[in-house]
């Protein structure tokens, strides 16, 4: 061996010596077996909440806590570790995969803002009440979703039937390459983004000429940001050279007269009762309405509680009705027909509530550990891809068959849930709701005096957890 070859092996070996030092020292290692890691932010547990990828150095997760901090814990299949974090703070360390892959991980926070603050002044002049609205800068959002490429396929983003979609294309469509189109079109490629940008559009709205954040809301969503804060001043330069104010303005009274059909011919205040009887642990101080005659299959339910406040909003269509539907009901059918995506946005800020109570949790969670059972994965049904969504969903379009029952003529009843089910089996994929839906519909009619639906949850709970296989 030459001196010149032992002096290079001596600096390689020095070299490993000085990263291995670095690697040991510098950054905590936990060990995986796997790549799948649960993730815990104060006392929420988020299963399955991050995936470990070695190519991405750093790969950071985004801890949202409020100004005091909170413990957020990474847990492997074998191992943990745990950081007290604060907005501004940033934590690293190694995830070793199966003794050789290395995840470089960070943990950075992010302060927690609230998604809504409701003040004094909003709280006396909401409380109690119901609001329908087709908001302006909600709507200039669903403008651009419409003129979009997205927008414009054969996928429910966009109702295209109606002399109102034509009078938007007649006015927008030269638009079509605007710079926020091209932007908001990129993000609905991935069509999950839909809900989010539609509703945190109704975070914003107009005053003076400018888009402006609302005064009471952040966010609509359940996300951690809003979603289309980065394209608001794209947004205004389109709604300035678009003339959308006129637009808005020449179709008011056309709005008007959707507002005031829901509002008082399909049986909101009806709908909120029934609701209000039948899940008497969840309370609403107000509720909200928020549509475009736009918007085609994607609906979407929010709610909110804070400042001692507590609000639930439903984003829908407007219930159009084709010739053949007019011609197949008796008008009272068809007014309760026509509440039904109303109201399977309300139940929800009613039944989510309720399936998370923690006697429900666990044996739900266990009831839907195999979703192929559930739902079929070829169909729509696939993005009710966790055990509660899928819960949920069943028992939302179950308790729209229920309501049948109450409020529909007898003689009609059994068509239409029959076309419920047909619905919910062969078209949107939800493979067992036939079975559940007779099940829910038999166990309500014969429920004993002064039950409600609440209370049949854990007969409802046992039908999952017996049919499950």
């Amino acid at each position: 061996m030459t001196m010149k070859t032992f002096s290079c092996i001596m600096a390689a070996f020095i070299l490993l010596l000085n990263v291995a030092k670095s690697y040991s020292q510098g950054n905590k290692i936990v060990k995986a077996s796997g790549k799948i890691v649960d993730i815990r932010v104060g006392d929420k547990l988020r299963k399955g909440g991050w995936n470990l990828d070695a190519s991405v150095r750093p790969d950071v997760y985004d801890a949202y806590v409020p100004m005091e901090g909170r413990f957020v814990t990474f847990i492997t299949d074998i191992d943990s570790i745990q950081f007290n974090v604060k907005p501004g703070d940033y934590h690293s360390f190694v995830v070793l995969i199966n003794g050789k892959d290395s995840a470089f991980t960070a943990i950075k926070g992010s302060l927690d803002l609230p998604r809504a603050r409701f003040s004094d002044s909003y709280k006396k002049v909401h409380k109690g009440k119901t609001f329908v609205e087709i908001p302006q800068v909600y709507e200039l959002m669903n403008v651009v979703i419409a003129l979009t490429k997205e927008g414009k396929k054969d996928n429910g983003m966009a109702m295209k039937n109606t002399p109102y979609y034509a009078d938007v294309l007649h006015w927008f469509d030269k638009f079509s390459n605007e710079p926020v189109v091209m932007e908001v079109n990129l993000a609905l490629e991935n069509s999950e983004n839909y809900s989010a940008i539609k509703m945190d559009a109704y975070a914003f709205e107009f005053k003076d000429g400018h888009i402006l954040q609302s005064t009471v809301y952040d966010r609509i969503g359940f996300s951690q940001t809003n979603n289309i804060a980065y394209m608001i001043p794209k947004l205004h330069e389109f709604a300035e050279k678009t003339r959308f104010s006129d637009f808005y303005t020449v179709h008011q009274a056309y709005y008007n007269g959707l507002i005031k059909n829901y509002r008082d011919s399909i049986g909101v205040p009806e709908m909120q009762k029934w609701l209000k009887i039948n899940f008497p642990s969840t309370r609403y101080d107000s509720f909200k309405i928020i549509f475009s005659p736009l918007v085609a299959g994607n609906q979407s339910a929010t709610w909110f509680d804070y400042d001692n406040f507590k609000e639930a909003q439903a984003h829908v269509n407007f219930p159009f009705r084709g010739k053949e539907q007019s011609e197949s009901y008796s008008k009272e059918a068809l007014l309760v027909v026509d509440g039904n995506i109303v109201f399977t946005e309300l139940n929800h800020a009613f039944i989510n509530p309720e399936s998370e109570k923690p006697q429900y949790a666990n044996r739900i969670q266990k009831a839907f550990e195999n979703l192929g059972r559930w739902n079929d994965s070829q169909k729509p049904a696939k993005y009710y891809n966790d055990a509660f969504s899928s819960f949920n969903e069943y028992m939302n379009w179950a308790l729209v068959c229920v309501r049948y029952i109450d409020y529909l003529p007898e003689k009609e009843q059994d068509k239409l849930i029959k076309k419920t089910e047909n619905m919910m089996v062969n078209s949107r994929g939800f493979l067992k709701f036939a079975e559940f839906d007779q099940f829910v519909v038999a166990l309500y009619k014969k429920r004993k005096k002064g039950q409600v639906v609440a209370d049949l949850y854990p007969e409802i709970i046992s039908w999952f957890e017996n049919n499950k296989t």
